[in-house]
């Protein structure tokens, strides 16, 4: 058959599981069964040949397990203690039991990997469900199966290395091939965090696969969620499917009867005909057995183009699921579901971040300080200060009466509401953002004067730090004392301890955070510049130029240096909410700064900077002089006031793009000379008094 009349098959199935499951009552004996063709990759196909293979060589007692193998084919990874995780002399360690004698395994595959080959989308990973042993138990099975098989070809050949898990082959004729021998990882569960399964972890023919066996219905102790010694091993497929986080993941694709399995009844109809995220359980139970599921249920939905169901939404609102979501799940796994939300095909972070803000989940995944387990940077009983849009905030964890609890409450919940309202204003201004950097690079081109670039392209603006950032800016004017008692930014701790993400990401946050209140003022002063000539001279703004100070905008982007963009496009938006307030609070209408469009102070901004002042990527441009070159035409000694002609070095390059090194040495004896003359009277402006004095002058 071909991969056409594949496809075309796999298409009808789809049409027939439409017609059938809106029919279909699910019975708790049978699960719904349906025969489909699905598109398998040549990889995918080896691999499930190859467990099937496995699975029936056991079977037949075929297969010698070792009882205790060496390290190199199989370790711990997490999950377990130092004595668990070590590989003894005396015998296996408890989680290496041998895989127990059976007449027939039924490998299914699970979740995910189903749900998307539905849809006719890729998956990178498939995960394994077991009826019968342990998820490391029929790795070790496939394991051996690959070793037997290796050792095959063994008899005609000569092992040449065995580095890195791959064996090079040589056959009697001299010529090389491979055969892999995959080591086995094996992840203990941690019901504490919400991992209930032990997982075993493998890559065959380059795809990463996961073994676990199918979840029982858990016995807890009264009032834990960790479960008891009375909880079975293995579970039934239904008790499995009823256990997963939503219908569209409770399906399964058993390889040995090419059936698509649907336990609960529900899921091929809620995945192919309803394209709607519900439990299969009540909700409530769902979100609780796990919180990070409430956050999962977003990601699904937004990147499927799914619904949410009524009553996972009632769920997913309540104050117990979110302190479930605060205390008891690895702020890692909250921030590694975040980032698949904001990044990544088919992620909409604009949509992504207003649901988390619709479900009150906005606080529980950007926490505040000290209000989750493990906040190590957080000082016991230091209060966060600063104010939200203005308004004075004052909170103080475990201190605090119920009426300063409540009003914290509602100040951080006004700060959220605020988030929402920023992130509807980005698909315009970054729609008039791509338009205007699109006519830029296409007159550059055009224009054919010599000695321009052709080739260049200005900065552009990341998209996933600018939602990140505007969803979060209503707080940057709130700090607290860490635990070394510094003064520290709230948005910076979200960022780091909350969300757990990479250095990289903290310092881009606090940097454009740090300057978006400067550049919200330039674009104010811009706006007041538009209206002011509009109301005078009767123009249209659109072929207006704004006055910008070159210095002052220069070391701006000096600061933010490749983040400029993004830190103006999220400038822009707190820009437009501040006159939008200002309008709901009583301004009057005929505010002149209402006639300017919305965008345009932004757009005249970046305008102005890339063609006018050409200072994109004026952090790259290398001073004239270093600190020694400095020293020796200057005659000066090695100490902090070099840094300070550093400094002049750098706002006259600045203002004298074209200036030359001989100019540049001329201007800084002069500075020198002039410190010197007037250092006794106090008169000589210093660097910030020189700022200002430039700016007017520019202007």
């Amino acid at each position: 058959m071909t991969d056409d009349q594949e496809m075309d098959t796999f298409h009808a199935g789809q049409d027939d599981m439409r017609d059938s499951t809106a029919q279909h009552k699910s019975s708790e004996i049978k699960p719904y069964l349906r025969k489909v063709l699905l598109p398998l990759t040549p990889d995918e196909a080896q691999l499930f040949e190859l467990l099937v293979n496995a699975a029936e060589a056991y079977e037949q007692g075929k297969l010698s397990i070792d009882p205790n193998p060496p390290q190199q084919s199989v370790s711990a990874r997490g999950g377990f203690t130092k004595a668990d995780s070590a590989l003894r002399e005396d015998g296996p360690a408890s989680w290496l039991k041998p895989p127990p004698k059976v007449d027939r395994i039924e490998i299914r595959v699970a979740g995910g990997w189903v749900r998307d080959r539905l849809l006719n989308q890729h998956s990178s990973d498939v995960d394994v469900a077991l009826d019968c042993m342990m998820g490391v138990q029929f790795a070790r099975i496939v394991q051996s199966y690959i070793a037997q098989r290796s050792h095959a070809m063994e008899e005609e050949a000569l092992i040449a290395d065995n580095s890195n898990g791959v064996v090079s082959v040589f056959n009697a004729k001299g010529k090389k091939y491979q055969c892999n021998q995959p080591k086995i990882g094996v992840i203990g569960a941690n019901p504490s965090q919400s991992k209930h399964l032990e997982t075993a972890t493998m890559n065959i023919h380059g795809i990463d696969i996961d073994f676990v066996n199918l979840r029982a219905e858990e016995v807890y102790e009264e009032n834990s969620r960790i479960p008891t010694s009375q909880t079975r091993n293995f579970g039934t497929p239904l008790e499995d499917a009823l256990r997963r986080d939503f219908t569209i993941n409770s399906l399964f694709y058993n390889i040995r009867t090419h059936n698509i399995e649907d336990w609960t009844g529900r899921g091929l109809d809620d995945l192919l005909e309803h394209r709607r995220i519900v439990t299969p359980v009540d909700a409530h139970e769902t979100f609780h057995d796990d919180p990070l599921r409430v956050l999962r249920a977003i990601r699904f939905c937004v990147r499927l183009d799914f619904v949410l169901d009524e009553n996972l939404k009632e769920a997913a609102m309540s104050k117990r699921v979110h302190h479930s979501l605060h205390v008891k799940v690895s702020r890692e796994r909250v921030g590694k579901e975040l980032e698949g939300m904001l990044s990544g095909k088919r992620a909409k972070p604009r949509y992504a971040l207003n649901m988390i803000a619709d479900l009150h989940l906005a606080g529980s995944v950007f926490c505040f300080p000290g209000s989750f387990p493990g906040d190590h940077d957080f000082l016991a009983g230091g209060p966060v200060t600063g104010h939200i849009l203005g308004v004075p905030y004052h909170g103080c964890l475990g201190k605090d009466g119920p009426e300063a609890v409540e009003l914290a409450a509602r100040h951080r919940a006004m700060g959220w509401v605020e988030s929402s309202a920023l992130l509807a204003l980005l698909p315009r201004l970054l729609e008039g953002y791509y338009n205007m950097r699109e006519t830029i690079v296409r007159e550059r081109r055009e224009s054919g004067e010599d000695g321009i670039d052709t080739s260049f392209l200005p900065s552009n603006v990341d998209e996933r730090l600018l939602y990140l950032c505007v969803f979060i800016s209503p707080f940057h004017n709130l700090s607290f004392p860490d635990a070394k008692g510094r003064d520290s930014s709230v948005t910076a701790h979200m960022i780091k301890e909350s969300l757990k993400f990479a250095t990289r990401d903290i310092q881009a946050v606090s940097t454009i955070l740090n300057h978006i209140d400067e550049i919200t003022s330039l674009l104010s002063e811009i706006r007041t510049q538009l209206a002011s000539q509009q109301s005078q001279e009767g123009q249209d703004t659109t072929t207006v130029k704004p006055a910008l100070c070159r210095l002052r905008a220069g070391l701006l982007l000096r600061s933010l240096k490749g983040h400029w963009v993004t830190c103006l496009l999220a400038s822009a938006a707190w820009e437009i909410r501040s006159i939008q307030r200002a309008t709901s609070e009583g301004d009057t209408a005929d505010n002149p700064l209402r006639t300017i469009p919305a965008e345009q102070p932004s757009l005249e901004f970046y305008r102005s900077l890339i063609q006018d002042l050409a200072l994109d990527e004026c952090w790259c441009i290398r001073p004239h002089l270093n600190g020694k070159e400095i020293i020796s035409e200057l005659h000066l000694s090695r100490g902090p006031k070099v840094g300070i002609y550093i400094e002049d070095q750098l706002q006259w390059m600045l203002l004298n793009p074209n200036g030359t090194r001989e100019e540049c040495v001329t201007h800084l004896q002069e500075r020198k000379r002039a410190r010197e003359l007037e250092s006794s009277s106090g008169s000589i402006a210093d660097t910030e008094e020189d700022h200002k004095r430039h700016c007017v002058e520019n202007s």
